[in-house]
């Protein structure tokens, strides 16, 4: 079996600790065994069990993608008492006891990747070109899991604001007890542009397999970062910089072209860039009447990802979303939500738009979409001015990646953007609930038992 798909047996595990501060409800330290050689660093690295879990179920319940009003998905929603706190967008989400799982898996990652990043380059037996490749990867993962804590437990960078916004514990060292206060938003960033940044020279361009970083990895990973910041020129400079390296689309007719759909697996797709999948999913997504009247009924992703209730479970009066998974053999619970092509592609086309150029960026939209309809549905969509070209390039990214959680990350950012801040208000056991642009409810709170054990780290406003 190669090594990139081994568990690996000499690297962390995890205990329990007990009166003492801690960063997580689960630290992992150290086993008997020291790391010691190449090898065991490059182990870990390669552990899919912590590394290639992101976005959670908290995603795709706060996003506008879903709509509950069916009796069967409400009753779904109430067996978890923090499902239902996280729909509704009502603070606090966790309980003194509860744990919260977004928060420990990155940080569980972050404490891997330290302990690769401090002691690869003296490790023993490994050659100089396998060390700065594994000291890369591990700059990578770890940037990639600040931004996925970023992307929840801290307010939207904000050019204006970022040095004062609380970010997350910023912890670079493999250390078990250290002060959590919280880094500015600014100070997160500048790291985990630093990170990507130092690894790109060591990185190679093609992996053994997509859960490893490449450099059009590391690319794709700065021109999100940079659209995030709003440094649109830099977001797609870098954008440029992956798509030279990998940008095929894949067009999605042959995948329909008999009575069983098959799609490849996340693992042989190569829009995927870099495998991040979510961490859990919840079913049935009954999904908002908003998000299906932008979806053409002859575009593929409609017939394929949107089905009926009656085909879910549990059943509901309505349309769900079927994930793609279900297509190629995977687990629905397991959908792909790391860096792909066509979100560089429509971050492309976004940045044309946001300088002024409509016809590129309705050329960029035009060229994706060819993929997603038969030849005989397909009709090029038209913008009348950039302003026009950018609400497309939007609600494409919609269409492109509803149900996966990664909307709510749109939401955040485009709140930012007056055409596109919107007031989200939906029903729960006969009450109204509203999610304003720019509110405290875009910032998760978080664990009550993190803030008791590190007093130290400030709690996110309700």
């Amino acid at each position: 079996m190669n090594t990139y798909i081994k568990l690996v047996s000499i690297c962390l595990f995890v205990v329990s600790l007990t009166g003492c501060r801690k960063y997580i409800d689960e630290t992992p330290i150290q086993n008997s065994r020291v790391l010691e050689y190449t090898d065991d660093y490059v182990a870990l690295v390669n552990n899919r069990e912590f590394l290639e879990p992101a976005y959670g179920l908290p995603n795709l319940l706060s996003s506008d993608d879903v709509d509950f009003t069916a009796p069967e998905v409400l009753n779904a929603v109430k067996l978890n008492p923090i499902w239902t706190q996280v729909y509704t967008w009502t603070k606090p989400f966790y309980t003194a006891t509860s744990d919260d799982y977004e928060w420990n898996y990155p940080y569980r990652a972050i404490y891997q990747m330290n302990v690769i990043i401090e002691g690869i380059m003296r490790s023993k037996n490994g050659t100089l070109s396998l060390k700065q490749v594994t000291l890369a990867e591990a700059l990578v993962h770890r940037a990639m899991n600040y931004f996925t804590l970023m992307s929840i437990y801290a307010k939207q960078y904000d050019e204006q604001t970022a040095a004062n916004d609380p970010g997350v514990p910023l912890l670079l060292t493999p250390e078990l007890f250290v002060d959590l206060t919280r880094a500015s938003v600014k100070k997160v960033y500048e790291q985990m542009l630093a990170d990507v940044k130092a690894a790109i020279p060591a990185l190679p361009l093609t992996q053994p397999t997509n859960m490893k970083p490449t450099k059009a990895a590391a690319y794709a990973l700065l021109s999100k970062l940079y659209l995030n910041m709003r440094a649109f020129n830099e977001a797609a400079a870098f954008a440029d910089s992956a798509l030279t390296i990998k940008g095929a689309l894949a067009d999605y007719n042959p995948y329909v072209a008999t009575a069983t759909y098959t799609f490849p697996s996340q693992f042989n797709d190569k829009e995927v860039i870099l495998r991040k999948v979510q961490r859990n999913a919840f079913n049935p997504a009954q999904l908002n009447p908003a998000l299906l009247a932008l979806l053409d009924t002859k575009d593929i992703r409609y017939k394929l990802f949107v089905q009926p209730g009656s085909k879910l479970s549990p059943s509901f009066t309505g349309l769900g979303f079927y994930p793609r998974e279900r297509y190629s053999g995977g687990s629905p619970d397991r959908a792909a939500v790391g860096l792909t092509v066509p979100d560089l592609w429509l971050t492309k086309a976004e940045c044309f738009a946001r300088a002024g150029d409509k016809d590129k960026a309705m050329q960029m939209v035009n060229d994706l979409r060819k993929m997603r309809f038969s030849p005989a549905d397909y009709a090029d969509l038209t913008a009348t001015d950039a302003a026009d070209a950018l609400r497309i390039v939007v609600e494409e990214r919609r269409r492109e990646f509803f149900g996966r959680g990664l909307r709510w990350l749109d939401q955040r950012r485009l709140n930012k953007d007056p055409q596109f801040a919107k007031t989200v208000t939906r029903t729960f056991d006969g009450k109204t609930f509203t999610l304003e642009p720019n509110s405290n409810a875009y910032v998760f709170p978080i664990p009550i038992n993190l803030i008791a054990l590190n007093p130290e780290m400030e709690q996110n406003p309700n």
